[in-house]
């Protein structure tokens, strides 16, 4: 199972909760007043933030509020697998919010669902700050991260924190009259995400995008080579002292006490040298951090492309054959089916 945070407006929110369902938006308003749908690009970087999702996930709801401080909404469970569907949901002008999960509370913690159980995002940001939390540095929108309003985090330590504050909180923030719940199901005009990952080849979020499918259905393509996946992010800051971030962060539990964690960089194209060593710098910032045990954990790093530099291949082999902790995996896809899908294989 994994966890994800998913922001959304407190208007939205007041919907959403009701019907047990979110959505997340498919364009901007421009300079000019004007709805422009997004470029793909950033559909992709949605649809790769979602994708992922499985039915029994856990989900946090981040709700923004314009007259107060915003909070961490929780506990609930994903319904389906994401799906894309136009009918009006939500009191929008514009948008239809059309890339959507269905979610319900809990089953296990119903009563925090059924009585608005939340914190506040300071208390939060708190716990990043304690090295409470490691798979998350900010809920906020960057620059240099598209559209992201759902977020994958460490279903373990972190989400256990997050639950904790959530019980630690309840009884001086439960609402007095109950929520009332009507989920709506899911339409038979609904169609499956995963039918809107294309172009991959073109663009490096699309090749993420089936990557999170893959990983989140235990595709065999993909565990034959990366071993069983215990938990994955997507998007992951290396460490809360930088901005700079992995593309994709996989765990796998070896045993009680010892954890594999794979950093990999995706490239649309070509890995060059500049890649590799990108991939180098972040598994050395990886094994400072205090999660990692560095006698008994394993940190490879991996880079994913549809070619590679010559010097790529050869300096990882001979790296490799080193023993040293920590290898390399250099991963080539290739689009088949028009670009919807992608053959997997391992040459180093």
């Amino acid at each position: 199972m994994g966890s994800f945070i998913c922001s959304i407006s407190e208007r939205d929110w007041e919907v959403s909760r009701t019907k047990g369902v979110y959505g997340n938006k498919a364009g901007k308003i421009d300079d000019k007043g004007r709805y422009r749908e997004f470029a793909p690009k950033t559909k992709y970087s949605i649809i790769r933030d979602l994708i992922g999702m499985k039915e029994g996930d856990k989900v946090f709801f981040h709700v923004l509020s314009e007259s107060g401080p915003s909070r961490i909404h929780g506990i609930y469970v994903v319904r389906n697998l994401p799906f894309y569907h136009t009918q009006k949901i939500w009191n929008d002008p514009y948008e239809l919010y059309p890339y959507r999960f269905l979610f319900k509370p809990h089953p296990s913690y119903d009563s925090l669902c059924e009585y608005g159980g939340n914190i506040e995002v300071v208390d939060f940001y708190e716990l990043i700050e304690q090295r409470k939390i490691w798979s998350l540095v900010t809920l906020e929108n960057e620059i240099n991260i598209e559209a992201r309003s759902i977020r994958k985090i460490e279903d373990g330590k972190d989400t256990e924190e997050i639950m904790r504050l959530l019980h630690r909180d309840f009884k001086c923030r439960r609402l007095n009259k109950k929520i009332t719940f009507s989920p709506i199901p899911l339409s038979s005009q609904a169609t499956p995400l995963r039918n809107f990952v294309k172009d991959i080849g073109n663009y490096e979020n699309s090749i993420k995008a089936l990557l999170m499918y893959k990983m989140s259905q235990n595709d065999p393509t993909i565990i034959n080579i990366l071993g069983s996946v215990s938990d994955f992010m997507n998007e992951v800051f290396i460490a809360q002292t930088t901005r700079k971030m992995m593309d994709i962060l996989s765990i796998q539990n070896l045993d009680a006490n010892s954890k594999r964690y794979i950093i990999s960089e995706v490239k649309t194209y070509k890995c060059q040298s500049d890649s590799l060593w990108q991939v180098l710098h972040y598994m050395d910032l990886f094994k400072q951090k205090e999660l990692v045990n560095i006698h008994s954990d394993i940190v490879d790093g991996c880079l994913i492309g549809q070619r590679f530099d010559d010097e790529v291949i050869d300096f990882t082999k001979r790296r490799n054959a080193q023993g040293v902790n920590g290898n390399i995996l250099l991963i080539q896809y290739n689009p088949i089916k028009n670009g919807s899908d992608a053959n997997f294989q391992r040459i180093a």
